[in-house]
């Protein structure tokens, strides 16, 4: 009861500052890629937009969307967004508290801290997922068998897999390290290893339906493409850019993740459970190299990447709490040697993820200030060349539009700009004398079609080239 009483405080403790964090900075969460246009598609049609059938992300959008049908302000909306993304982990870690599951408590709120850097700012359904994940697995483990399932309880089972499946592609490798991981524990009797066979089968149904049966979206059918550079640089997947950009960002950034891989690994050396060593070690290794090799260029920003990277999180965190703490740390002392430990790795964690609001904030007020240098003009609409802006600090043009959108309208409705940032802004030269369109980034829409109360235009005249 002592150790439940602690990891309950320990989790406020972190989900509180996150909270904090996700209060000071939203519009640097929100106002921002694809966030920013998953805002924009929200307000646009009042219910759930879920992209590339990730229905996961319901978890987090359904915050935003409430805050609309109570008529809160853009601000409210965008505000009840970002919180979102933290509340439902948070949420994820008190289920698993109060069905007894402490450590899976303790477990997310490592997952959502110890690897997490950009993707506070940059936000997914990768996150929101992996904390599904672990709670679906605390549920398990509080049953035990599944002997112990009620006739209820298999059909919230099935959807419970179903649904983390459906939160973003690369959960299915945080799944199956999970099922693999806890069969490995040789003490618990057969009717636990079968609890956890059914499960990583089930999941492996899943992708071969989604993969192999049923028709692709375009963009995992992008992904899936991706996958013929393993066959094109082999033998040469260790020596690619990809690779050497990880190593700079691990030395930088993730330096904490890698640290607690090692101590599991050591754990197992030193307890000589050498099954569970390899098995940590090699599958966190392999894991990058899945992910490096399709990248192999470099191409994707670290934000992008390291969203791929966060199911590291759940491989160092869940070895750490249920082995490493358990075995190293008597219970009753938690107090004395566990909560010193993770208050530190909490407090490292929370550190850095509040100092690397930099960029983003500059990012923010670039666009902030691009507003403001062109309000006066009689051409307020305008359409911008990448060439003709700082993209190492932008990162991305595509969010323009939704961003610019939302920064214009958070003053007040009757302030929407129109501003568009493009790689190729020739594509709008016909469109430029249609003064009641909105240019979005993969669609344009009517005036007639955006909610007034959010986004009034009043700016009547045509669009102009920068």
């Amino acid at each position: 009861m002592k150790d439940n009483r602690l990891a309950l405080l320990l989790c406020l403790g972190v989900f509180g500052t996150l909270i904090i964090l996700a209060i000071v900075f939203f519009k640097e969460r929100i106002i921002n890629l694809d966030m920013a246009f998953q805002a924009f598609l929200i307000l646009k049609s009042g219910s759930l937009e879920i992209q590339s059938g990730r229905f996961g992300a319901a978890v987090t959008q359904v915050w935003p969307l409430t805050a609309q049908a109570i008529g809160l302000p853009l601000k409210g909306v965008l505000l009840a967004y970002s919180l979102g993304h933290v509340l439902w982990p948070a949420c994820a870690a008190f289920f698993c508290w109060r069905i007894g599951q402490w450590r899976w408590s303790l477990a997310i709120a490592l997952v959502a801290t110890l690897m997490t850097t950009h993707t506070f700012y940059w936000l997914s359904e990768m996150p929101a997922g992996l904390a599904f994940l672990c709670a679906v697995f605390a549920w398990m483990h509080s049953k035990g068998s599944l002997a112990s399932f009620r006739w209820w309880d298999w059909s919230l089972w099935l959807g419970a897999l179903v649904t983390a499946f459906y939160f973003h592609p690369l959960v299915l490798y945080a799944h199956a390290f999970l099922c693999l991981f806890f069969l490995l524990e040789m003490q618990k009797p057969r009717a636990w290893a079968v609890m956890h066979l059914v499960a990583l089968f089930i999941f492996g149904a899943l992708a071969v339906l989604k993969y192999k049966v049923l028709k692709l979206d375009w963009y995992d059918a992008v992904a899936i493409k991706r996958q013929e550079a393993f066959g094109k640089l082999w033998p040469h997947w260790f020596d690619i850019e990809s690779n050497r950009k990880f190593w700079d960002w691990s030395m930088h950034d993730y330096w904490l993740l890698w640290l607690i891989i090692a101590v599991c690994v050591g754990y197992y050396v030193w307890k000589q459970i050498w099954a569970k060593a390899l098995f940590v070690a090699g599958w966190s290794l392999a894991f990058v190299i899945m992910v490096n090799v399709p990248y192999y260029e470099a191409v994707g920003q670290q934000f992008y990447m390291e969203n791929l990277y966060l199911p590291l999180a759940v491989f160092a965190s869940i070895p750490f709490m249920f082995d490493v703490l358990q075995g190293s740390i008597k219970s009753d002392h938690l107090a004395q040697g566990g909560m010193v430990v993770l208050v530190a790795l909490f407090g490292l964690s929370l550190f850095r993820i509040g100092l690397n609001h930099r960029p983003w904030t500059e990012k923010l007020a670039w666009e902030q200030n691009f507003l403001r240098e062109t309000a006066t003009r009689t051409n307020r609409k305008i359409v911008i060349s990448e060439k003709q802006v700082p993209m190492d600090k932008l990162k991305m043009s595509w969010g323009s539009p939704y961003e610019f959108l939302m920064l214009s309208s958070m003053v007040n409705p009757d302030s929407a700009r129109c501003l568009i940032i493009h790689e190729s802004p020739d594509r709008f030269d016909s469109l430029l004398t249609r003064p009641r369109l909105f240019f979005g980034a993969f669609k344009n829409y009517d005036f007639g079609q955006l909610p007034k109360v959010y986004f009034d235009f009043q700016d009547s005249s045509g669009y102009v080239r920068w």
